[in-house]
């Protein structure tokens, strides 16, 4: 678990690293290395020595050899062709340009385009990597995932729309080249999430939403980045949710306060789902609802009643004293908005955009095709609920970078829907995969393992 940004920034460029290499993609000091010789040739100069080697590299991927043959791939892959990217990569040999002294200009020109396709390459595994879902297969055993990235659609007969988001082809025909993007990089993160989602072992049998659910998940838990996040901001964000907490078990015995706080939650709640806390409240049931209500819930609820009723907020309980004095001693930290951008998530689809921000709106059902994924973009709760987590077990803001992805798999895992409609289950795995870190049954480095099978 890294303990500063320093250490956590070096875990991240270890990791894209690790995917560079699994991939088998050139470094970009060594293709601007052999840039600068070709250019150095074109001027009559001989080509540094140092530089012969490097041009080996551009091989390495060819480790992976074709198993099945042209004609074999007519019969089992009707309609998928070859990439020719690849098949001109295979046919690179830049040392042999590199050691011939009678070089043309032709050849070294030739040999200039050869090194583009490689820049492309390196370029596209650079955001592959970045946009990592926890857990990921594909990007470390299939080594030609990126380099098969089809932009303009011709491994496909037929495709139309070849410029918006990518989508997989050829899962489960390794005769057409085996599963790839095809598409643009747009929406890049839940793309790579959907083609990495299957990979993910369920503790228990699944119902549909778990599908539905998973890519809007993992994007909301890659995307993000917390350089900028403090520990005040840490500590406020769980501040919020337990001060929810405090206020939900007040109005137990509080009639006034509780038409205040259920009149808060009818912004972001179900009729039913309100009338229920409601009964539960007036039956002095409140320790129920408190696993029954979502961080996101709780979260709009303490910073609602702050801006509603400023005057009543300051004595429900240990929590919204401290919130209360935190806010005085850090004003820009606990502000609504900076937690909503830092501990928010990406709403594509609701917002049409990939800013991060807590949205308040009702829970959606799930739904099929594109709008699947409105049930997570509707959730809201992961992030803050790992925010809190972090701040309970003292664990840094830098360490979010690990800690968030992991436990957001973890979750995953634990899901267990009884019905397709289930969304319940989302909140108890959440719930056990946060009490499993902090009980220490699951460390950050144990959930990675699991998750990679390492």
């Amino acid at each position: 678990m890294p303990t500063s940004p320093n250490l956590a920034h070096q875990e991240l460029v270890h990791r894209i690293k690790a995917i560079m290499d699994g991939q088998r993609l050139v470094t970009l000091d060594t293709l601007f290395a052999l840039g600068i010789g070709l250019d150095e040739m074109a001027q009559g100069k001989p080509a540094d020595s140092a530089i012969v080697p490097l041009a080996g590299q551009l091989r390495e991927f060819e480790m992976p050899r074709p198993i099945f043959s042209r004609s074999e791939r007519t019969e089992w892959a009707a309609g998928i062709y070859n990439n020719r990217h690849t098949d001109l990569q295979m046919r690179a040999n830049l040392a042999k340009v590199l050691k011939s002294p009678q070089a043309s200009r032709a050849d070294l020109d030739d040999a200039r385009g050869q090194l583009a396709s490689f820049l492309r390459d390196t370029l596209v595994g650079l955001n592959y990597a970045y946009y990592e879902p926890p857990g990921a297969q594909l990007l470390f055993h299939n080594p030609l995932f990126v380099r098969q990235h089809d932009f303009s659609g011709e491994t496909i007969v037929g495709i139309e729309h070849v410029w918006q988001a990518s989508s997989v082809f050829g899962a489960g025909t390794p005769a057409g080249g085996g599963a790839h993007l095809v598409g643009s990089l747009a929406d890049l993160p839940y793309v790579l999430a959907e083609a990495e989602q299957d990979f993910i072992a369920p503790e228990n049998v699944q119902a549909l939403i778990f599908k539905e659910l998973v890519p809007g998940l993992l994007t909301g838990a890659v995307l993000p980045r917390w350089w900028e996040v403090s520990r005040s901001e840490l500590h406020a964000a769980a501040l919020y949710q337990r001060s929810g907490e405090e206020l939900l078990l007040a109005s137990a015995n509080d009639t006034e306060l509780r038409a205040k706080v259920i009149s808060i939650l009818d912004d972001r709640m179900t009729p039913s789902m309100t009338n229920d806390i409601e009964q539960r409240l007036q039956n002095g049931h409140a320790d129920q609802i408190l696993r029954q209500v979502t961080p996101a819930d709780t979260f709009y609820l303490a910073t609602e009643f702050r801006s509603r009723f400023s005057q009543e907020s300051r004595s429900w309980g240990i929590a919204t004293k401290e919130l209360e004095e935190l806010s005085q001693q850090h004003p820009d930290e606990v502000n609504r908005n900076r937690l909503s951008e830092h501990f928010g998530i990406p709403h594509p689809v609701l917002s049409q955009s990939y800013t991060r921000e807590l949205l308040n709106v009702e829970p959606f059902p799930p739904y099929s095709g594109l709008y699947s994924r409105l049930l997570a973009e509707s959730w809201d709760s992961s992030n803050l609920y790992w925010a809190r987590v972090a701040d309970e077990t003292n664990t840094p803001p830098s360490a979010l970078h690990r800690l968030v992805p992991e436990l957001t798999h973890h979750m995953i895992e634990k899901i267990f829907a009884s019905e397709f409609e289930d969304w319940p289950a989302i909140l108890r795995a959440m719930h056990e995969a946060g009490d499993d870190f902090r009980q220490g049954k699951a460390t950050a480095a144990q959930v990675s393992s699991a998750a990679t099978g390492q």
